[in-house]
């Protein structure tokens, strides 16, 4: 049996985008990157798409897919990009080459009766790599709490092979889904509820991000709630606010004229990144500080709770600028290291929180799966979520899917996504 692409629906053969950042491939790729991020995406660059062959089943408890649709990342971008720190620690946690690729939903490829499965059931991939995954007996402390992220054995292999790394996507030898064929735990399979399109099933893994991001957030916020970017984590994120703090006053800023329509829609306030301490500042009823050098800043009030999709030096500084006193601010994204203005969080006595992936509410483990959480989300606010899904483009126009999500304020995306089989 063939699918339109000629490759073998049940053979071994599969196409696939490959992370390899070797020095022949990172060289002009890394010199074009600092002219235009998005030019080292153009010819012999580190990431590219090749004929792999499928890998075997880690073990009689992981599961065939076939997978449908995967969403691009903002990390993707910047690892194909080669936009990320060459001294990230989190480095550390990743082998290659590998496939990239952790926004999965897909098919069964094969029936699995033991989980009451038939082929073709579709389901979507909670990536992360915990012990149970890696074929250990003795589950660590966040494993057995349900909070795989937080693993103590992300050093280690598993029933794949040595290649380490923290979730499908980032591990040598065990493919992500950028592959049109991989293998899942039993463990990572989420269904879909009834009625949820396959497509909008791919935001699942982003909104159970930010969902877990808000609940870091201990109290009933005392003010208003700023959420910087309108990126797909960042309007998951005023989703999931809006979600748990229904009178909440919840403004979002807004890089690109494409994103305030959809930020309206959440009931949220779409707000300019410039001159934002005075927006605030007026919303917060707060007086504004003026140093002698350097930006203002608000005294007294303002935001009371600041969530940031971004995560980059300037956000960082903008959000300590904004935020009240004792506040709480919540880093969900990632930058490269750059100088920041941090005296402020000392002053201000800010209450500075990471939040990463995903598990069980709360880290609990008797406790709903925050993807679980999301999807049914999804399928009971579609029409609000459905302008979020802005380009999806088939596995052999990756280079324009990539490119596409690198420059939002040139295409208009927010999710742009990847279907790994031909009509």
């Amino acid at each position: 049996m063939r699918n339109q692409a000629g490759y073998r629906f049940l053979g071994v053969v599969m196409l696939a985008l490959v992370f390899e950042p070797s020095p022949s491939r990172v060289s002009v790729a890394g010199a074009l990157s600092m002219v235009r991020p998005w030019l080292a995406l153009r010819g012999r660059g580190p990431l590219f798409m090749k004929e792999m062959v499928e890998g075997p089943r880690p073990q009689s408890d992981w599961v065939r897919l076939r997978v449908v649709v995967t969403g691009i990342c903002g990390s993707d971008v910047k690892q194909a990009t080669l936009q990320a720190s060459s001294d990230n620690p989190l480095s550390a946690l990743v082998t290659f080459p590998h496939v990239p690729g952790h926004e999965i939903v897909a098919e069964l490829a094969e029936p699995r009766p033991d989980l009451g499965l038939e082929e073709g059931s579709p389901v979507a991939v909670d990536p992360w790599l915990g012990c149970v995954a890696r074929g250990l007996a003795n589950p660590c402390p966040a494993c057995s709490a349900g909070f795989p992220p937080h693993c103590s054995q992300v050093l280690a292999g598993g029933p794949w092979g040595p290649g380490h790394g923290m979730h499908l996507g980032t591990v040598r030898g065990l493919p992500g889904g950028f592959a049109q064929i991989i293998h899942a735990h039993r463990t990572q399979l989420h269904v879909l509820p009834p009625g949820l399109p396959l497509e909008t099933a791919v935001l699942a893994d982003p909104l159970a991000v930010a969902m877990h991001a808000v609940a870091q957030v201990p109290d009933e916020p005392a003010g208003p709630v700023l959420v910087l970017g309108a990126g797909t984590i960042g309007l998951g994120l005023a989703l999931a606010a809006r979600e748990r703090w229904p009178l909440a006053d919840i403004s979002v800023t807004c890089a690109w004229p494409h994103q305030t329509e959809l930020v309206r829609n959440l009931g949220a306030r779409p707000i300019a990144p410039q001159g934002l301490v005075s927006q605030v500042a007026e919303l917060a009823g707060s007086r504004v500080a003026r140093p002698w050098r350097g930006g203002p800043w608000t005294i007294g009030a303002g935001a009371d709770v600041v969530l940031d999709s971004i995560g980059s030096a300037a956000t960082t500084e903008q959000a300590l600028r904004v935020i009240s006193g004792r506040g709480t601010l919540v880093t969900v994204g990632v930058g490269r290291p750059a100088r920041s203005e941090t005296t402020l969080a000392y002053y201000k006595e800010v209450r500075q929180l990471g939040s990463n992936g995903y598990g069980r509410h709360n880290g609990v483990a008797t406790c709903p799966h925050l993807l679980d959480s999301a999807l049914e989300l999804l399928r009971g606010r579609q029409s609000l979520v459905s302008g979020w899904l802005t380009h999806t483009f088939p596995i052999r126009r990756w280079r324009e899917a990539f490119e596409t999500a690198a420059r939002p304020e040139r295409s208009g995306a927010i999710k742009v996504t990847l279907r790994l089989w031909e009509d």
